[in-house]
């Protein structure tokens, strides 16, 4: 390991053992004391959620009430982990007013039910430090965002849940969560993301080009209502992990659909580009947009997927639900080093192209999109988190488009992806998140992950991010088994790569066959063999004197086929698995290269995994390299 390593592995690991000491101090003083107040304190209660509102009746009643009715004070008189944005009298009584109601008996109880639903995140404790500017990344149990700001009042911040209920009493610390009082129902909207985007004055050009591309009914979907996690058929995939160490698997419980949308305003459109009407837009479309195909170009029907100005609307719109955190934000994990750029690739409704988000950690922010290294273009959000019922928009400060520009940068830098980026399943069911306290495990049936499929004796499980494993972005897929399943990759630029795959070798795993397009990628790969076997030849970098890089032992292994993980993430528990190692030091992190392959057109490809011997195997990232930088190719 060289010395800047060194220096920024021991900076990091001081760092959050002295977050950790004050943590424990902090709370120690807190918890101690178990009183209703705390002079310059949060409120803290030794009474479960529920009795909380049930002895604070003055401010509580109508709300406790509402809770009673509904049968979720039973829920959150129980333990676990819970944030409840709880209103006060007075916002219920305006709440029942502005409904031209009186009480609560005036309601229906599944409206109700919905009500204290729209209020409530269950499994984690959202404290006024967790905040941010905008949705938070934790689904109610009605199954909305809920979106966080503040604002300055005198020296102090005033908290406000959905821009226009504030918070009146913040963190309320109970023992099986946190209550913040709040002047305001929520009531999120109901409206799609198609009648959202309608409903606003600023995108009517936009919206214009939305429905006569008919683009528009690709944004309806809700809901899969034929998926129930209940059905018998799905008893098999009910299992424990082979360890105690390990979590218990979860069949999702449900399958909702979810898209994003990025738009220019009417008023950008018009005074920075001179467009002022759909055939303006309509001719800016044909003169930039990229055809990889050139008789595109003659393509006139702008209904047709290979229209320009259809292209144009198509690159906007993603089949994930993502508020801005979910773009870059919640995958910066604590696995990752903070001294490196990091980089989102996401696949639009325009046919095989991709947008990418960068994350710059000296000046730039995060957000940017498709940043141009050469001359620094990039698009930002200006509006952003705009949520509905199965969806999300933005608004964006200048035209977002895939041109001759994004598509050459485009194929000429290394494309890393996540594993979990494949899948829009994991982000619309909320399972692609951060847990610091506790990881989650998912396992999947037939039919769920639309870009999977597997045979009937494979058991295809996903770990979300959490601090004990050493993943890039922290979060992993794990079979155990027989495994036979094929991935269905999203599109790569046209070009010639270096496809690569990462993955963990231990002693439980098994051995497979590995296919690249239905072309087997050399002998099967034994998962077993340890990276300091022979025939990989690993060498932690700086243990041998004559090498104290790693750079020669990194052109020996590349002949045999292999590479050391990045040096961009570690395993950030102390106590974990891994223990603070970093990937390009450790032997528990390797890449294994399939091949160089050459792509004449952009487009998606097929990644098969066959057992030849039965075990674990493991799925981090995939890479893509242009063969034309792997000579100066970086050690990230």
């Amino acid at each position: 390991m060289n010395t800047t390593m060194k220096k920024i592995i021991n900076s990091m690991v001081l760092s959050k053992l002295l977050k950790t000491f004050i943590l424990f101090i902090g709370l120690s003083g807190i918890l101690s004391s178990c009183v209703d107040e705390v002079p310059g304190l949060p409120t803290v209660s030794k009474e479960m959620m529920g009795q909380y509102l049930e002895t604070h009746k003055n401010e509580f009643s109508e709300f406790s009430k509402l809770l009673d009715t509904t049968q979720v004070k039973g829920l959150i008189n129980a333990y676990g982990k819970y944030t409840l944005y709880a209103p006060n009298n007075d916002a219920m009584l305006a709440f029942y007013q502005s409904k031209g109601r009186t009480s609560l008996k005036d309601f229906t109880l599944d409206t109700l039910k919905i009500i204290a639903y729209d209020h409530l995140i269950k499994g984690i404790v959202l404290t006024t430090d967790k905040f941010l500017d905008g949705l938070m990344p934790y689904l109610t149990m009605s199954d909305r965002f809920i979106e966080t700001s503040s604002k300055a009042s005198g020296s102090n911040y005033v908290f406000y849940v959905n821009k226009t209920s504030a918070i009146l009493t913040k963190n309320i610390l109970v023992s099986n969560g946190v209550i913040h009082m709040i002047s305001k129902v929520l009531s999120p909207s109901s409206f799609t993301l198609v009648q959202s985007i309608a409903a606003d004055v600023r995108f009517k050009l936009f919206y214009e080009a939305l429905v006569k591309t008919g683009l528009d009914k690709k944004l309806l979907l809700i809901r899969d209502e034929s998926y129930n996690p209940a059905d018998p058929k799905y008893a098999w995939y009910d299992q424990k992990y082979e360890t105690s160490s390990r979590s218990i698997d979860q069949l999702p419980t449900s399958r909702k659909y979810g898209y994003t949308a990025f738009m220019e305003s009417d008023s950008t459109y018009r005074n920075i580009y001179d467009i002022k009407n759909l055939e303006d837009l309509k001719v800016y479309a044909a003169a930039h947009v990229y055809n990889e195909d050139p008789s595109d170009a003659s393509v006139t029907d702008i209904t047709n997927p290979r229209n320009s100005l259809n292209k144009f609307i198509a690159y906007h719109l993603i089949n994930k639900k993502l508020p801005a955190v979910k773009l870059i934000d919640m995958y910066d994990t604590d696995h990752m080093f903070k001294t490196y750029d990091m980089y989102e690739y996401i696949e639009t409704m325009n046919p095989n192209t991709l947008l990418e988000v960068k994350k710059e950690r000296t000046g730039g922010g995060t957000n940017l999109i498709n940043k141009s290294p050469t001359t620094g273009e990039v698009v930002r959000l200006l509006s952003k988190d705009n949520d509905a019922v199965n969806g999300v928009y933005h608004e964006i400060d200048k035209i977002l488009i895939y041109d001759r520009r994004v598509a050459g940068e485009m194929s000429t830098k290394r494309i890393r992806m996540d594993m979990a980026a494949f899948f829009p399943e994991l982000t619309n069911n909320d399972m692609r998140v951060y847990n610091r306290e506790k990881d989650l495990s998912w396992v999947y049936p037939p039919g769920y992950l639309e870009r999977l499929t597997m045979s009937a004796t494979t058991y295809f499980s996903y770990d979300n991010a959490y601090g004990g494993w050493l993943d890039y972005q922290g979060d992993e897929f794990f079979l155990k088994g027989l495994f036979d399943f094929e991935i269905v990759t999203p599109a790569i630029p046209a070009g010639t790569y270096e496809v690569r795959f990462c993955y963990q070798p231990t002693g439980m795993r098994g051995a497979a066959q590995l296919y690249w397009d239905h072309v087997p990628c050399g002998i099967p790969l034994d998962l077993k063999i340890e990276a300091a076997d022979p025939l990989v030849g690993f060498v932690v970098p700086g243990s041998d004197p004559t090498d104290p890089d790693g750079f020669e032992n990194d052109k020996m292994m590349r002949n045999r086929g292999y590479m050391k993980g990045p040096c961009t993430y570690w395993d950030p528990k102390p106590l974990g698995f891994y223990r603070n190692q970093v990937a390009r030091n450790s032997p528990n992190s390797l890449r294994r290269i399939l091949g160089t392959y050459k792509f004449d057109k952009a487009s998606t490809h097929v990644f098969t995994v066959e057992a030849v011997r039965g075990g674990q195997f493991q799925l981090d990232f995939l890479e893509f390299v242009p063969i034309e930088i792997i000579d100066h190719e970086d050690i990230e």
